[in-house]
């Protein structure tokens, strides 16, 4: 039996998303699988180094609603599915952000 490592609950996602890496000036668009409170999973179709820091941009919302929410992140997983990326938030701005971001999704508001 696997016992599960992760601190927070993901949920399941298809939003669109900017991940920017800051040490090799490159971004990439798609939309981020997971998230959670710790961190998310972008799928991408290359590896991106272990370590990098980051920023996801998260698009919530529609039309005249919506919002872009910018999170820092490390990458800390990288494979040929994806990187998994830890968030570095460290204000409460950022926090209440990313909360946002889970509740308006958790709600079932895509």
């Amino acid at each position: 039996m696997t016992r599960e490592k992760r601190q927070f609950t993901r949920i399941t996602l298809n939003v669109p998303t900017i991940l920017s890496i800051f040490q090799v000036e490159a971004y990439h668009t798609g939309s981020i699988a997971n998230i959670s409170m710790g961190g998310c999973f972008f799928p991408v179709g290359e590896a991106l180094p272990i370590g990098e820091e980051c920023q996801i941009t998260i698009t919530v919302g529609e039309g005249i609603e919506t919002e872009k929410i910018s999170l820092p992140g490390q990458i800390v997983r990288s494979d040929s599915s994806g990187v998994g990326i830890k968030f570095t938030y460290n204000s409460a701005h950022h926090r209440q952000q990313l909360e946002k971001v889970i509740a308006h999704y958790q709600a079932g508001a895509v």
